[in-house]
């Protein structure tokens, strides 16, 4: 298995990780929210994927992937959800993926499509302090965003 390796750039680059290409894991594991650029190569094709952290407000973080990749390929993502927020929700293409955990929503929320599929109780699989996992076929092009929040928001 491939180690996870950082290679440190002079160049005012982003730093670069491989992904862990193995038996029983491929994909990459995010603990750290810094900007980074995680690459790796399997059966010939390249996988590149660049993760930005944004702070949107003082009360909340957005982590996002931009997935480049010569050909879609399935493989993990696994993002610890910091265990000092108060509320976190995931998005890919802009629909929502993951809804809050938490009743304490700020009113203001990036906006984000969701849907209703006649189900009035959402569940989510988002817990403070432990890792999300996401395993999809990705293309080149998906954008998948982790939005954090660490306020304390009155329920509406």
């Amino acid at each position: 298995m491939n180690e996870n390796i950082v290679n440190e750039s002079t160049s005012g680059e982003l730093p670069v990780s491989q992904l862990i290409i193995g038996d029983l894991f491929e994909g990459f594991a995010i603990s750290d929210f810094s900007d980074k650029i995680y690459e790796g190569i399997h059966e010939g094709a390249k996988i590149r994927v660049i993760q930005k952290s944004v702070r949107l407000k003082p009360d909340r973080l957005c982590v996002g992937f931009l997935f480049l990749l010569d050909q879609p390929h399935r493989f993990r993502v696994d993002v610890l959800i910091p265990q000092n927020c108060t509320n976190a929700r995931v998005s890919l293409q802009e629909q929502e993926l993951i809804g809050f955990f938490s009743s304490n929503i700020p009113n203001d929320a990036e906006p984000m499509h969701t849907t209703n599929c006649g189900h009035q109780l959402k569940v989510s699989t988002l817990h403070p302090g432990a890792f999300q996992s996401i395993n999809f076929r990705w293309e080149s092009g998906d954008v998948l965003k982790f939005y954090f929040y660490f306020g304390d928001y009155e329920t509406t």
